[in-house]
């Protein structure tokens, strides 16, 4: 079982921020370089860097999903947004004010346990027998 971790959301964030920051440059500097000034040295370039980065992103938006346990279809919808100008930017704020209540809730869950579980030992510690403080003096047996 994975657990979320705040490296995973950190991932996620990165990832996000890069692949909108990459495909906004690719939707308003270089499309509209190609087309209106037929200079085509950014295009390559730049929509490699936007691919591979969205394929990571599609990696790390995954992972997160499945570490926070969002439903399929709230899953599909994170790993979208990649794709449309702007809504990665949006939605990025979105999942990770979501995962990080989610991990938030996590470890208060964590601490309760381990707070009960002292608790638990503490009284199991208290219910034991007390032996008698006075020590014990053996005499030895004359032969």
């Amino acid at each position: 079982m994975t657990t979320l971790t705040s490296g995973a959301i950190t991932r996620y964030r990165v990832m996000a921020l890069f692949t909108g920051t990459m495909l906004l440059l690719l939707t308003f500097v270089v499309i509209p370089l190609q087309l209106w000034a037929h200079n085509k040295t950014l295009e390559k370039p730049v929509s490699i860097v936007h691919g591979y980065g969205y394929m990571v992103y599609l990696i790390v938006a995954l992972d997160l999903c499945l570490r926070a346990r969002y439903k399929p279809v709230r899953t599909i919808l994170i790993m979208l947004v990649g794709v449309v100008p702007f809504l990665a930017f949006y939605y990025e704020r979105i999942v990770v004010r979501d995962t990080q209540r989610l991990l938030a809730e996590a470890q208060e869950r964590t601490a309760a346990k381990k707070a009960r579980q002292a608790a638990k030992a503490a009284k199991a510690a208290q219910s034991e027998p007390v032996e008698a403080s006075e020590p014990q003096v053996e005499t030895a047996a004359a032969e």
